[in-house]
């Protein structure tokens, strides 16, 4: 927390030199059930090996949210596993309180290999995602979906999956958006084409509305990514895009994706060699390492459109990937190498990336169980990089979207919608939404279209049970992306280090991250077995008498119902809730307001009442209100309450005073004569303002909250 008052001098001095800040703020707009009552989405429910493979997670996944003029579409399959059956579902965004309007097609989801289909087994296969895209050409529907490198001779009729409506059929009335307007499922694109061994489809389309089809053709650490377009009438050839089925030891798959961002088509990703998942032949990593990027600013739509890489040097096509970084076209850095711990340093994930409107790139992957940050601004010649923190978590399955100057990506933390922003260029991460439902979700994908954001949800529903938990609500957020003037920030007006306590229990242990405020920090704060608790004491000194907020930082990886007791100046506060963080190397803010200290000597105490509970990192001091040095305070002048409603009162031996109310920007709003020893501004929105108090011989300025 940093509080938002500023000397008025420093503020006049600086508002005419520097531009006020905006944040990113985004706002629920909207939250709406998809699947009807009694209907769920498919979810891989019970034991792995036995009733799935790889993952439980099918719906919501991959390329299933398009949203284009006005309107939503999204895919899933129909739970539980007796059904399958492949679902697509519209909302008209146009039309207060429209419905979900869903069709059901015959196919049904095959299952590892294909076995739910012929009987021979019973486990689903999570890569088999359905990805959608309506061309706004001919305004069709266009649903790639049920795949894992099948053959033709294994699945002759559902090697390939591939359903598109009828021309002009996108965007029909409800009562006529039925499985009438599509054609006949077919297992090509373009006929004469080979489809077979194909994964992760995923269809992008470009600003003339025309689609970018890609997958890709073989395995994972060998394998290699097609791309195929559209034009509004016909599909064109499959084309080589990268190439990962070379010769040993640079054999490869590439792990991301690709996007149109702002009349640009990019490339964002990783590499897993087909020597990762071995110790003994293993080029250094395990699974996926490097981050790498391209892009074109043409549509592609074959193998000779032009690509660069970062430094804007043209590229050649197919991308072919080696093991020696100085031979690698495309890679921009080795997170593996900066920060991995292990021996052979784990990226478990595809990185999550984006490029802002003014070219800032930004990368976000996963080492070790370290979440790392690449960003490097147009303007810079090399990335920089951080690790842990607030950086969010790729292994959410979030990625990184941008809107005007601010990147943010979209996580679930504890069941909820979590929003992390920061400013193009920088790694300033800062919560700017968490979700409040009353259900928690267990998964999700996002879409971003212009200042709207799109989240797709399944909800947790709690049961692993085969017959039971395989059949899930679904559920549609729409929010708004906006700005508002950042707050001025300074520092706290005391800050104390957690290790530096006066008194402590005995067994009190100090721990060392670099994501702490001076590196240090109380580690497992806790109650001991024996039901001890665990105890810190810090005395301080306050040199202005007045009422404090006192923010208290501490990690919480795991428990909701972390508490303290937190004893100030001997006023009990027992059983206070510490939140949640989900991470030990996240400090959260915990707030006890409007407390009155003392000039001179007080005490804080903190006692633990949780095993294995929190990790204490600093302790901040906020002056809300207190009496300024001067004449006024000897005559005994007083402002209150505060903060207020927007009516303060004055109470001062003075008389005739002149009152100005001035914003944060140093901007002069209101002024006039104290009347009836009051002044009311509650025609002024809530914030921080400041109050000037004078006559002929005295003056005060006073930091006021209108709340």
């Amino acid at each position: 927390m940093r509080k938002s008052y500023f000397s008025l001098f420093l503020l006049l001095v600086f508002c005419s030199f520097v531009e006020a800040q905006k944040e990113l703020v985004v706002t629920l707009d909207s939250s709406t059930r998809v699947s009807g009552d009694g209907e769920g989405g498919l979810f891989f429910a019970g034991t792995k090996d036995v009733n799935y493979r790889f993952g439980q997670r099918i719906t919501p996944h991959g390329d299933c949210v398009d949203v284009v003029n006005g309107y939503a579409f999204v895919t899933w399959y129909k739970g539980g596993m007796d059904k399958r059956n492949l679902m697509l579902s519209r909302k008209n965004l146009n039309v207060e309180n429209a419905p979900w309007v869903t069709i059901q097609f015959p196919h049904q989801h095959v299952g590892q290999g294909g076995e739910l289909l012929k009987g021979t087994g019973i486990r689903g296969d999570s890569h088999n995602t359905a990805a959608v895209g309506v061309s706004t050409i001919d305004n069709t529907i266009h649903i790639i979906y049920d795949m894992h490198a099948y053959r033709a001779s294994s699945l002759p009729n559902h090697f390939f999956n591939y359903s598109v409506s009828l021309k002009n059929k996108a965007f029909v009335p409800d009562n006529e958006f039925t499985i009438d307007i599509f054609n006949p499922k077919r297992n090509y694109l373009k006929s004469g084409e080979d489809y077979e061994r194909l994964t992760y489809p995923m269809i992008h389309r470009a600003d003339d509305g025309s689609l970018i089809a890609r997958y890709r053709q073989g395995g994972s650490g060998n394998g290699d990514i097609l791309l195929a377009h559209y034009d509004g009438s016909v599909w064109s050839d499959n084309w080589l895009f990268h190439e990962g089925t070379l010769a040993l030891p640079n054999r490869n798959n590439m792990y991301g994706g690709e996007r149109f961002l702002n009349g640009k088509f990019y490339s964002g990703f990783s590499i897993r060699y087909s020597t990762n998942n071995s110790t003994t032949t293993s080029n250094g990593y395990m699974l996926n390492s490097g981050l790498y990027y391209a892009y074109t600013n043409g549509i592609p739509k074959n193998a000779s459109t032009p690509w660069y890489d970062v430094n804007d040097a043209p590229i050649s096509l197919p991308i072919r990937n080696n093991i020696n970084p100085n031979l690698d076209p495309v890679q921009i850095a080795q997170p593996g190498d900066d920060y991995g711990t292990a021996t052979l340093p784990r990226s478990s994930s595809d990185p999550a990336w984006t490029v802002t409107e003014n070219g800032a790139i930004h990368f976000v992957q996963r080492v070790d169980s370290r979440n790392v940050h690449y960003y490097k601004l147009v303007t810079d010649s090399n990335f920089s990089s951080n690790v842990d923190g607030l950086i969010p978590n790729p292994d959410t399955r979030g990625e990184l979207y941008s809107y005007k100057n601010h990147v943010f990506m979209v996580e679930l933390l504890s069941g909820k919608v979590n929003i992390k922003t920061t400013l193009e260029g920088q790694n300033n991460w800062k919560i700017v939404y968490e979700g409040t439902e009353s259900i928690n979700f267990d998964h999700f994908d996002a879409f971003v279209d212009g200042n709207k954001l799109y989240v797709y949800l399944m909800e947790d529903i709690g049961n692993n049970t085969p017959g039971v938990g395989d059949k899930r609500p679904l559920f549609f957020q729409e929010f708004t992306l906006s700005e508002k003037d950042a707050p001025i920030v300074v520092e706290p007006d005391l800050l104390i280090e957690a290790e530096d306590f006066t008194t402590a229990s005995s067994d009190i242990q100090i721990g060392t991250s670099a994501s702490a405020s001076g590196v240090e920090y109380i580690d497992s704060f806790a109650r001991n077995p024996n039901g001890i608790d665990q105890f810190l004491e810090y005395r301080f000194q306050i040199t202005t008498t007045g009422i404090y907020d006192i923010v208290l930082y501490v990690a919480v990886r795991n428990r909701d119902d972390s508490i303290m007791d937190v004893e100030i100046n001997g006023q009990l506060f027992d059983d206070f809730l510490v939140k949640k963080t989900g991470d030990w190397n996240i400090y959260g803010e915990n707030i006890i307001a409007d407390i009155a200290l003392n000039q001179g000597e007080n005490v804080i105490r903190l006692k633990q009442e949780r095993s294995l509970s929190s990790e204490p990192d600093k302790i901040e001091l906020y002056l809300k209100s207190g009496l300024d040095i001067n004449d006024f305070n000897t005559q005994n002048t007083l402002v209150y309450p505060n903060p207020s409603n927007g009516v303060f009162y004055i109470k001062s031996n003075f008389q005739n005073l002149e009152y100005r109310l001035v914003n944060i920007q140093g901007q002069v709003i209101q002024s006039g004569m104290v009347s009836q020893n009051k002044v009311d501004f509650l025609n002024h929105t809530q914030g921080l303002y400041f109050l000037e108090l004078s006559n002929e011989n005295n003056k005060l300025v006073k930091k006021i909250v209108i709340n």
